[in-house]
């Protein structure tokens, strides 16, 4: 409790994890985004054949919740292992369910607004545009 009073381990460590949730927000938000900018010739496509906003729509939420579902399950079950794994020494493991429950709610957001982002780009894409090059 000394530490924890005296001194500034407590803010800088705050500081890191809240560095760290930002940098890893904008990273996996981008990639995301990455993503559905490669695949636009493919929605075009899709979209030239018939296919309606509606389904694209649906089809990128999909893919965006799969991925970080996914994610987010490896990247819990690795801190829940590592955290488990190291057994009883004096660094103290502790994972409450609101920790999950808030990082699986700021994971859904970022997958959220991410495909949000691409489904903006699709829906303005001109499915004529696929065929010209």
């Amino acid at each position: 409790m000394y530490f924890m009073a005296n001194t500034g381990i407590p803010i800088n460590f705050g500081i890191s994890v809240v560095l760290g949730f930002v940098v890893g927000t904008a990273i996996s938000g981008l990639l995301f985004y990455q993503f559905a900018q490669d695949n636009l010739k493919h929605f075009g496509s899709l979209k030239a054949m018939g296919a309606s906003s509606g389904l694209l729509l649906r089809m990128i939420l999909l893919q965006s919740l799969t991925v970080g579902l996914i994610g987010y399950g490896l990247g819990a079950g690795a801190a829940a292992w590592m955290g488990r794994s190291a057994g009883e020494t004096e660094l103290a493991f502790f994972m409450p369910w609101w920790v999950l429950a808030g990082g699986g709610a700021a994971i859904l957001l970022i997958c959220i607004l991410s495909a949000l982002l691409a489904i903006l780009k699709v829906i303005r894409l001109e499915p004529a545009i696929v065929f010209k090059s």
